[in-house]
C-alpha cells in the first residue's frame, strides 16, 4: 500500500472545484494576514516618527496628563534615564506640594535643536490656599520645560 502526502483534504480529490475554492480562500487569508501585519508595522513606525517637535509635544502632553491625574509614577517614567538612576520614585513624588491642583496643561509651543527641545506649557491650577481661593480660584501661567534626546527617545529633563 502506498501513502501519498498531500496538503489537500483527504476527502476531496485533487483538482476539484471544491479544493480549488479552498486553496483560493487560504491564499486570500494569507495575503490579508500579511497586509494586516504590514499595516500594523507601519502604524507603529508612524507613532514614533514625525518631527522632533511633534514627538516632544506628544510626550509632554502624555506626561502632563499623568501629572494632572496624580499619577506620579507614570510621570516619573518620562524623566531622563540618568535622573531615574539617581532619584527614586518615592523621592520624585515628594517634590510635589499641595498649594494647588493642576486642572489643565496645554503645550503652547515646541522649539528643538539637535538633542534638546524647549516646550512652552500653559498651565491652569486650582488655587488651594484658603486666603486667596475665593478671589482667585484658578491661576493660569506659562513656563518652559526642557526635553532631551537620549538613545533615540525624548525625555523630560528633571534637574537634581
Amino acid at each position: 500500500m502506498t501513502h501519498h502526502l498531500s496538503s489537500q483534504p483527504a476527502s476531496l480529490p485533487r483538482g476539484t472545484p471544491a479544493t480549488q475554492q479552498a486553496s483560493r480562500r487560504n491564499l486570500a487569508k494569507a495575503v490579508l494576514g500579511g497586509a494586516l501585519a504590514l499595516l500594523m508595522l507601519a502604524s507603529c513606525a508612524t507613532l514614533s516618527s514625525g518631527t522632533p517637535e511633534e514627538q516632544v509635544k506628544a510626550r509632554a502632553e502624555q506626561r502632563w496628563a499623568k501629572l494632572i491625574k496624580g499619577d506620579f509614577d507614570g510621570a516619573y517614567a518620562f524623566t531622563q534615564p540618568g535622573y531615574r538612576a539617581l532619584v527614586s520614585k518615592e523621592e520624585y513624588k515628594k517634590r510635589f506640594g499641595s498649594g494647588g491642583q493642576w486642572k489643565e496643561a496645554q503645550v503652547h509651543s515646541v522649539q528643538c535643536e539637535a538633542e534638546r527641545c524647549t516646550v512652552r506649557i500653559r498651565l491652569t491650577t486650582l488655587n488651594m490656599v484658603p486666603q486667596f481661593s475665593r478671589t482667585l480660584p484658578t491661576i493660569t501661567g506659562f513656563f518652559d520645560e526642557t526635553w532631551v534626546r537620549d538613545e533615540g527617545q525624548w525625555w523630560y529633563y528633571q534637574a537634581l
